[in-house]
């Protein structure tokens, strides 16, 4: 077949546009740090990219989510520390008012002191998390959710609820929990009778303020075996939240470990090998020169070269 000047200009022409889209494409890998820079280029590939995102996506959301509960969780496990050692210290004070040595003034400021950690702990009942919503009123996360009467009554104005959020696929977890479980009801067993029952948090420990402002041995004796109830009370609920803390922190890691291996894959699947591709870039580069040169020369051939 006979190859004409024309022919020969434009195959060549093509084969060098061919090597240059090629330096191209490589230089615009270089620069994005993709493998593949259009869906077009590798559409079943993109398809499983896209999928892995949504997965990534949904998995940062559990993590988040988790985060909060922790969060929430540790502000809350301060909160009945602090209870604890509130507790503690009105369960000693109380121990004191019933030793038949102490006077009616004795006990009168004992109970003065009584009364301001009962405020004390009311103030722990209406702690704000970081968001400034309070953390003990179940839904009601607007409103505090202990109230104190002049008399020293407390009452509580939250929700029994727990606020819930997914934390992995079909699994859900609560939010901290409500000052109903915290603060509210205790269990009290009875030493004598052996009978179980009800007392209120709050309640106990200001019938034990009134019982030595009064000066009343008898009920104050009555009320010391609630108040190491309430104090047991506390104690278990702090167990509970660290139990909970300690759960969320496995989760956490799980699904930290989970986001680690999808973004591994998705780093091996569009990821660039730069070196790879620097070297790819060199050989396309050296291609397209000599490519250049030889046509060049080729091209400046004609007959009037021979003739001399």
């Amino acid at each position: 077949m006979r190859v004409t000047q024309t022919g020969f200009y434009n195959q060549a022409t093509k084969q060098m546009a061919e090597q240059q889209s090629k330096v191209f494409e490589t230089q615009a890998q270089l620069s994005s740090g993709k493998k593949r820079l259009r869906p077009s280029d590798d559409p079943a590939l993109a398809a499983s990219l896209n999928n892995l995102k949504s997965q990534i996506s949904v998995n940062q959301r559990y993590l988040t989510n988790l985060g909060r509960i922790g969060d929430t969780l540790k502000m809350q496990e301060a909160s009945v520390s602090g209870a604890v050692g509130i507790v503690s210290s009105i369960k000693e004070l109380s121990i004191q008012g019933a030793n038949g040595t102490y006077s009616a003034a004795d006990r009168k400021n004992i109970a003065i002191e009584i009364k301001g950690l009962i405020s004390s702990l009311v103030d722990l009942g209406n702690m704000r998390d970081t968001d400034g919503a309070f953390l003990f009123s179940g839904y009601n996360q607007d409103q505090a959710p202990f109230a104190q009467s002049a008399l020293g009554v407390v009452s509580y104005t939250g929700t029994p609820d727990y606020q819930q959020v997914m934390v992995d696929e079909g699994r859900s977890m609560q939010i901290g929990l409500p000052g109903s479980d915290v603060f509210g009801s205790v269990q009290h067993l009875d030493p004598v009778s052996g009978v179980s029952s009800s007392v209120e948090l709050f309640a106990t420990l200001e019938a034990m303020h009134q019982a030595l402002m009064n000066n009343d041995t008898s009920a104050i004796k009555d009320n010391l075996d609630k108040v190491s109830s309430v104090h047991e009370h506390v104690v278990i609920q702090q167990s509970a939240i660290g139990s909970r803390m300690n759960r969320v922190e496995t989760l956490t890691n799980a699904t930290e470990d989970r986001d680690y291996t999808y973004k591994t894959l998705q780093s091996s699947m569009e990821d660039l090998d730069y070196v790879e591709a620097a070297s790819r870039l060199k050989n396309q580069s050296l291609a397209l020169q000599a490519g250049q040169q030889t046509f060049a020369q080729l091209s400046s051939l004609s007959l009037f070269n021979y003739i001399k």
